[in-house]
């Protein structure tokens, strides 16, 4: 079935940790993204492999990642090199972006689902 997807246990109570405590402005983008409101469905904390995706839209294959100051550049390439393995796109947003324009960044968001679905047809 297109779509569907399995996990441990284990991944599914990491999820519900992550999701329970995503950040400020974590908080601030689900709900641009909830609910189809892009065109498109994405999940919260989706597990891939060894990794949880911010936000993932299975069916475009897309990947919407929040960066803070926090990240490592070397562990996000690394990251971003499996995902890609698995032909997952990865949007990396920085924090202060959606910070100081969350409508530019949903801008941005929803022109790339919106190439996406294009290529699709």
């Amino acid at each position: 079935m297109p779509g569907s997807f399995s996990r441990k246990p284990e991944q599914t109570r990491r999820a519900r940790e992550l999701r329970q405590s995503a950040s400020r402005t974590e908080r601030r983008l689900w709900p641009l993204l909830s609910r189809g409101q892009m065109g498109a469905s994405f999940r919260r904390q989706h597990p891939v492999g060894p990794y949880f995706l911010d936000y993932y839209c299975p069916s475009l294959k897309l990947a919407v990642e929040v960066d803070g100051d926090w990240h490592d550049e070397a562990a996000d390439a690394r990251r971003d090199a499996f995902l890609a393995s698995k032909h997952i796109t990865v949007l990396r947003i920085p924090v202060s972006h959606i910070d100081d324009s969350l409508a530019a960044v949903a801008d941005r968001i929803r022109r790339e689902v919106e190439l996406r679905l294009r290529q699709k047809d």
